[in-house]
């Protein structure tokens, strides 16, 4: 006689498909995310098969940069709010069954009418979260206002430094110093990361960092730093706008390098390849509550 074997609940346990295919469970517990992190890394290539009941409105908007996901209602009554380039967009999901199609780079979040349950299918790769500013949910007729909001303070980016990383230090201080950069180094500390800095006209800092400290905060670097890497780094407006920047360049089809994250010393930063493969780096101004020490390898 053969054995019965229970089912699992989707609320309790997701499946999470690989890129050729196969699903593997996936058991929901506090450090749900934790372990998904940890074994998946950003998800490259798969796809997140999972149930939420949510009974008010999300606290965030989400994004999924490489590809569209399918939202299916199961109970209760949402709507999915979509933020589209004409403006933001509801689409109401009132039924069992009732589904909808958020497009690949789309911003969305929900505002609830009931408690309720969805079904997703998310690729899951380079997915990223931006908080509801609820303060100005009123101002926007019941709507929350657009995470492309955070790109607000007049030119969205400025070129702000260029990180040079030397395989030989010593050589790359020694070229430049002779070329007549007064290039000041920072202390070195115990784990041997080694950092220098040149000012130049207009503002501009001209960074020299060893590969040790490159492979900390820039994760595409980890296993090997390209000779003669070289990063241009573009502050923006807020730390929020690093978030959303990389996302929009993401769903454009530029490949992330660095994923945003709250760096050592104190800036939100990320890094992604224009179309020639240069890698372009996404920062905020360096806020002193943020600087934590000793450093440790970005996500």
């Amino acid at each position: 006689m053969s054995a019965v074997q229970s089912a699992s609940a989707l609320e309790h346990t997701f499946a999470v498909y690989d890129p050729q295919g196969r699903a593997t469970p996936i058991e929901y517990a506090a450090d749900f995310w934790q372990r998904l992190q940890r074994r998946y890394g950003d998800f490259a290539g798969r796809t997140l098969v999972s149930s939420f009941a949510f009974d008010s409105d999300w606290p965030n908007w989400e994004i999924h940069p490489h590809g569209d996901e399918l939202v299916c209602a199961l109970r209760g009554d949402f709507d999915l709010v979509l933020d589209e380039p004409q403006g933001l967009r509801r689409v109401r999901l009132a039924q069992s069954g009732d589904f909808a199609i958020v497009p690949r780079g789309t911003w969305h979040t929900a505002r609830v009418h009931a408690p309720s349950a969805a079904l997703f299918i998310t690729p899951g790769q380079g997915t990223m979260n931006h908080a509801v500013d609820p303060s100005a949910v009123a101002d926007h007729g019941g709507d929350p206002a657009s995470p492309r909001g955070a790109e607000a303070g007049g030119q969205s980016a400025s070129l702000d430094q260029v990180n040079m990383v030397c395989a030989d230090f010593d050589a790359t201080l020694r070229f430049y110093r002779e070329l007549g950069l007064s290039a000041r180094e920072a202390p070195p500390s115990p784990d041997g990361i080694r950092h220098a800095t040149a000012q130049m006209p207009g503002g501009i800092q001209l960074e020299f960092d060893n590969r040790p400290l490159a492979q900390l905060y820039n994760a595409a670097w980890r296993n090997e730093v390209p000779d003669g890497a070289t990063l241009a780094t573009f502050v923006l407006p807020t730390r929020a706008a690093v978030d959303v920047i990389y996302a929009r360049l993401l769903a454009a089809g530029h490949r992330g390098r660095q994923r945003p994250f709250d760096a050592f010393w104190g800036a939100r930063y990320a890094s992604v390849a224009d179309p020639d493969g240069r890698d372009i780096g996404l920062t905020s101004a360096i806020d002193e509550t943020h600087r934590n020490w000793p450093p440790r390898p970005s996500p």
